[in-house]
Formats: structure tokens, C-alpha cells, sequence
């Protein structure tokens, strides 16, 4: 068969149907559209005029109503069928954004919502159905169309009756919410019991007001509470940040890492490097990463130290001191660094002197590494993962054995001792004789 210029398949049916006269082309599609649902609805769509434009998509939405369970399968195919209308209603959003659109949308997310009640959603395909349709709503209210109590009483009614799989945000709409409708939201707020338990919905509408107003007192009462935990200064901060209030995001980082302990902190020292980063400041930003390092190392402050030094060309002058913090206390994380440094030697000897247990897969990266210099110190770990895995009894452990099998082959060769791999290889299987999905496995990857 000829084949275009790109050679694709696709360019390939662009040169038929060139070739095709109209009425052959009309037959096909309306042969394609009596055997498959999406290529009629896809015709329709494509075919609406301007002026029926919304009834025809009201038209195909209601042909995606479904009162009965879905499984995963028919989820997904579900979601497909459904993609095609909103990809439609996402180009009229952007074309031609109304008032009467924004109702076909709001309807339109309703029975979303009702579906994934009904449906086995594990693949996430139905909420990103209603994803897509809640950032068409924020597009046409952007243009100015929503009336802004109406707006608010949606927003009332989706984010806190009707599910609480999605919040819709108040700083978001509050250009489309204007004085009016920002009221009607305050006062349903207002409204809803202040119980212990309080509607999370609730409290983040709250939270988002509070930001909308700029009310410092009252963002550090929602997002800090009572201040005890790292996830409390972070949101804090993010906060401050969103105002535009780099001084105060950068306190509330530093307070935080004083004070608090855990993983989270990290993010506090992000929160705080990007600050400073802001002001120019590299040497600031390096200062950091060292302490950063120094209070809480691993390989990933280590990256993040290497990165700031680079920037003040100084990562020569800090390498040393870095890699002895890591050596002191962390040295699976010092082995990570070294290999990811480039210096496999250096990683093999602080694997081999620790006596730490550094894992099997950091074990196979360092047998990887070291492979190329020293194949017979790479075929002893491969040969002690492969002992360790066996210990495990299904496919995967089987899969995982033939690979490193494949490789202690190949550092066997290379160091000179293929025989003595053979006889290994045949005493392993002599071994395991009695576990045949392995010895199929093995069969399989020419390893006999």
C-alpha cells in the first residue's frame, strides 16, 4: 500500500478519503453511525447549528442518563461516550459562553455526580468527566454571564448538600460572585451549625473566604488551628503566599521548621528556599539547603544542597562536608547520592563497609553500577538477590529472579566464569524442581 509522507495510518485514511466522492462518504458515516453510538453522537454535535447548538447538547446528555450500577468496564466506556459531549461543551464555552450554557453545565455535573454514586469509578475516568465540566463552569462564569445569586445558591448546593467529591472555590469565582453573591455565600456559611465535627465543605469555604479578605488573624485561626504540626505552618504559609505576602509565607516557614518536627517540614524548607529564591538571594538559598541537610539528610537534601552550591558555583567547596552528614546518618542515603553523582566506586564502599541494611534494590543498583569494572563483586550480589527473592513464592518474585539471573549471566561472563554460573543455574533448578510456574519462567528466558 502507498504510504503518505509521514507514513502514519492516519495520513494514510486522510489519502482515501480523499479519493472518496460525497455520497461515498456520506454512506460510511452513516453506516459507522448505525453500528457505533460515539460516531453518531460525535455526527450530531458536528453537525448542530449555532442556533441548536445547546438543545442538541441537552439533547445527547440526556442520553448518557443511567440509573443502574456500572462496573469498571462499563464505567470507562461511559466516561469515553461522555468525553465526547463535554469536549463539545468545553469548545462553546470558549466560543460562545451564556447563561443558558452555564445551567446545561450545572445540570450536566448533577448527574455526573449521580453516576459515580452508582458506578465502580477506580479509574478515576467518570471524575474526570465531571473535572473537565467544573473547569467549563469557571471558564463561562469568567465571562461575566453567571447571575451571581444564582451562582452562589448552586455553589451552596453542589459543595455542600449534593456530594463532597469536589469543592468548588470562593477566590476562584469571586469576580463571578461579585458583593451580591458573596454575601448569599457568607450567610449560608453562617448558617450551617459550628459543631465539632463541622462539614469539611463548610470549613474549606471558610478557609477560602478568609483569604479572599485578606484577614491575616482569621486565615492563621482556619489553616494554623492550634499550631502544633508542620501541615499547620504549611498551609499558613501557602496562604500568605497566595496574598502575595512573601515576608510573612517566609515567617511562617521558619517558625514552623523551628518548631515542629517530621517529613512535612521539607515542604516548609521549599516553601521558604522559593521565597528567597524570589529576592535573588543564592547564597541565601544555599544557606538553607545546608541547614536543611544538616537537620534533616537524606539523598533528596543532598540533591537539593548540590543544586543550590551550583548556582554559586561552590558545590566543590560544600561535596565533602555533604557527604559526611549522609555517611553519619543516613548511609542507604549517601549510596543513592554517590551513584546518582556518578562515583560508583565510592558508593560500593560505603555499601560494603556499612552494616546497615540497605535493601535489595539499592543492592541491584549498586551490582548494576559496578558491573562494568568489577563483574565478579556484581555476580556475588546478583547471586544473593536471587537467594532473597526465591524466599518469596509467585510470578513476579519468578519474573524478578529470571532478570537477575540474566544479569549475574552476563557479569559471569565477563569475569570469566561462565562454567561455574552453568553449574549454579543447574543447582538452582535442581533446587526448585518442584516450583514449575518458575521453572516455565526460566524456560522461557532461555536460562536452562
Amino acid at each position: 500500500m502507498a504510504r503518505s509522507a509521514a507514513g502514519g495510518p492516519d495520513n494514510e485514511l486522510d489519502v482515501i478519503v480523499d479519493r472518496l466522492d460525497g455520497g461515498e462518504v456520506r454512506r460510511l458515516l452513516l453506516d459507522a453511525a448505525a453500528r457505533h453510538g460515539d460516531v453518531a453522537r460525535t455526527i450530531r454535535l458536528a453537525g448542530a447549528t449555532p442556533t441548536d447548538r445547546l438543545s442538541t447538547l441537552r439533547s445527547e446528555l440526556d442520553g448518557l442518563r443511567t440509573r443502574r450500577h456500572m462496573g469498571y468496564r462499563e464505567s470507562m466506556e461511559w466516561a469515553d461516550d461522555a468525553t465526547i459531549v463535554v469536549d463539545e461543551i468545553t469548545a462553546t464555552a470558549q466560543s460562545a459562553p451564556s447563561r443558558e450554557l452555564l445551567k446545561l453545565v450545572e445540570l450536566a455535573i448533577g448527574r455526573v455526580i449521580k453516576v459515580i454514586m452508582h458506578a465502580d469509578d477506580s479509574s478515576g475516568a467518570i471524575g474526570e468527566v465531571a473535572r473537565q465540566l467544573l473547569e467549563a463552569h469557571e471558564q463561562i462564569c469568567d465571562a461575566g454571564v453567571a447571575d451571581p445569586k444564582a451562582l452562589a445558591k448552586w455553589m451552596v448546593r453542589f459543595g455542600f448538600d449534593d456530594q463532597d467529591f469536589f469543592t468548588v472555590d470562593p477566590v476562584r469565582y469571586a469576580a463571578a460572585l461579585g458583593d451580591d453573591g458573596l454575601a448569599l455565600l457568607r450567610r449560608a456559611v453562617d448558617d450551617r451549625p459550628a459543631t465539632s465535627d463541622r462539614d469539611f465543605v463548610v470549613r474549606y469555604t471558610e478557609e477560602r473566604l478568609a483569604v479572599l479578605d485578606g484577614d491575616i488573624d482569621r486565615i492563621v485561626e482556619l489553616l494554623g488551628g492550634d499550631l502544633t504540626g508542620a501541615h499547620q505552618f504549611i498551609r499558613v504559609a501557602e496562604a500568605m503566599l497566595e496574598l502575595g505576602r512573601g515576608d510573612d509565607a517566609l515567617a511562617w516557614a521558619r517558625r514552623g521548621i523551628e518548631s515542629t518536627s517530621g517529613w512535612q517540614v521539607a515542604k516548609l524548607y521549599d516553601i521558604a528556599a522559593g521565597v528567597i529564591a524570589d529576592r535573588g538571594d543564592d547564597v541565601a538559598v544555599l544557606d538553607l539547603r545546608r541547614e536543611q541537610h544538616e537537620q534533616m539528610p537524606s539523598s533528596t537534601t543532598y540533591a537539593l544542597l548540590k543544586t543550590a552550591a551550583a548556582a554559586t558555583d561552590a558545590w566543590s567547596a560544600e561535596q565533602a562536608a555533604a557527604r559526611e552528614v549522609l555517611a553519619a546518618r543516613d548511609v542507604g542515603g549517601l549510596v543513592d547520592a554517590l551513584l546518582r553523582d556518578g562515583d560508583a566506586d565510592a558508593a560500593w564502599d560505603a555499601a560494603t563497609r556499612s552494616t546497615a541494611d540497605l535493601g535489595n534494590q539499592r543492592w541491584a543498583q549498586l551490582a548494576e553500577a559496578r558491573e562494568a569494572t568489577e563483574p565478579a563483586a556484581a555476580l556475588g550480589v546478583y547471586l544473593r538477590l536471587i537467594d532473597s527473592t526465591l524466599q518469596t513464592a509467585d510470578r513476579r518474585a519468578y519474573q524478578s529472579v529470571a532478570k537477575q539471573l540474566k544479569r549475574a549471566q552476563k557479569a559471569a561472563a565477563a569475569a570469566g566464569v561462565s562454567e561455574e554460573f552453568d553449574e549454579h543455574l543447574a543447582a538452582l533448578r535442581e533446587q526448585h524442581r518442584r516450583r514449575p510456574s518458575l521453572i516455565e519462567i526460566l524456560d522461557k528466558a532461555g536460562l536452562r
